[in-house]
C-alpha cells in the first residue's frame, strides 16, 4: 500500500533529520543567525521531506498540482478570504489571552527593525502555510485518502501534522546524544512529556478546521490563508506584544504560544465560525445561481 510507503517515508526523514538538526543548529548560530533549535528543526525537516516526496512523486502516486488543490480558479480570492479567517480567529484568542494576562503589549525593536521582521515574517509565514498545507492537505490527504477513504484519511493526516510539530528535543537533548540511534530516539522524547499533549490536541483542532477549508473549498487556497494569518500573526505579533506563558491554562505549554490552552481553543473555534459563514454563504450562491 502507496500510504504504508509514505508513512515510511516520513518516519526515515524525522529520523533523519534527528541526526543532521543538531549540526544545522550549530552552524548557524556559527554563522550569527540566532534561531531557535525548533526552528532548525522544523525547516530542516520540511526541506528533507520536500526532497523526499519529490524524489518519490511518481512511485507513490502522488498527484498532479491540480488533484492536490492547486487548482488556478479564484486562488487570489480564497487566499485573501483565508487571511480574513484566520486572523479573525487568532485575534480573538490574543484578546482573550489578554484579558487574562497572558498578553501585553511591548514594542521589541526600534520602528526601522520592526517593519524589516514584520515583512520577513510575513513572507515566511505565507510561505510555511503554502508548503505545510502542500504536504498535508494537499499530498498526504489525497494519498491517505485514496487508500483509506476520507474519513480515516483525514483523520490521520490531522494526527500526523499534529505530532510532527511535537517532535522538537532540546538541542542539548539532541546535541549531546552519544550515538546516532540514541539522537533518533530522542526526537520522540517529547511525546513522553503530559504537557506536550494540550498542544497536540490544539494542534489536531486547528488541523481539522484546515481540511475542513481544503475539502468544502476543492482546493488548497482557502487553507492557506487561513493557516497562513495564524503563523503571521506568531511571527509577527510578537514583535508588538510580550506572549506570556502563564496562566499556563489560557497560554498553552509552549510554542505555539496559546494553541494547547484556552486561548487557542477560543481562536480555534471563532476560525471554525467564520470559516462555516463563508461556506455556507457561498453554497448559498451556487444554488441561487442554478
Amino acid at each position: 500500500m502507496r500510504t504504508l510507503a509514505l508513512i515510511g517515508l516520513t518516519v526515515a526523514v524525522l529520523a533523519v533529520t534527528a541526526l543532521a538538526s543538531p549540526a544545522v543548529w550549530a552552524l548557524t548560530q556559527a554563522l550569527g543567525f540566532h534561531f531557535s533549535f525548533g526552528r532548525t528543526w522544523n525547516r530542516v525537516f520540511e526541506v528533507l521531506l520536500v526532497v523526499a516526496i519529490v524524489a518519490a512523486w511518481r512511485r507513490l502516486d502522488l498527484g498532479a498540482p491540480g488533484t492536490i488543490g492547486f487548482r488556478r480558479a479564484h486562488a487570489p480570492r480564497d487566499v485573501a478570504t483565508g487571511l480574513a479567517i484566520g486572523l479573525g480567529g487568532i485575534v480573538v484568542g490574543l484578546g482573550f489571552a489578554w484579558l487574562l494576562g497572558g498578553v501585553a503589549p511591548a514594542l521589541r525593536y526600534d520602528p526601522a527593525k520592526t517593519v524589516w521582521k514584520a515583512l520577513a515574517g510575513l513572507a515566511a509565514a505565507l510561505l510555511v502555510g503554502a508548503g505545510e498545507e502542500a504536504l498535508f492537505r494537499g499530498v498526504l490527504l489525497r494519498r491517505l485518502g485514496a487508500d483509506l477513504g476520507r474519513g480515516p484519511g483525514l483523520v490521520l493526516t490531522t494526527a500526523i501534522y499534529a505530532v510532527v510539530h511535537a517532535l522538537r528535543p532540546g538541542h542539548e537533548q539532541a546535541g549531546h546524544a552519544a550515538a546516532g540511534l540514541e539522537r533518533a530516539a530522542a526526537l520522540f522524547a517529547p511525546l513522553g512529556d503530559p504537557t506536550v499533549w494540550p498542544a497536540i490536541g490544539g494542534l489536531f483542532a486547528f488541523g481539522c478546521v484546515l481540511a475542513l477549508a481544503r475539502v468544502r473549498s476543492g482546493a488548497l487556497w482557502l487553507s492557506i490563508g487561513i493557516h497562513a494569518a495564524w503563523v503571521a500573526m506568531f511571527r509577527i505579533g510578537r514583535l508588538f506584544v510580550d506572549i506570556r506563558r502563564r496562566p499556563a491554562w489560557v497560554m498553552g505549554p509552549g510554542w505555539p504560544p496559546i494553541v494547547g490552552g484556552a486561548a487557542g481553543g477560543v481562536a480555534v473555534v471563532v476560525t471554525l465560525a467564520l470559516l462555516l459563514v463563508v461556506l455556507r454563504r457561498r453554497r448559498r450562491g451556487r444554488h441561487a445561481g442554478s
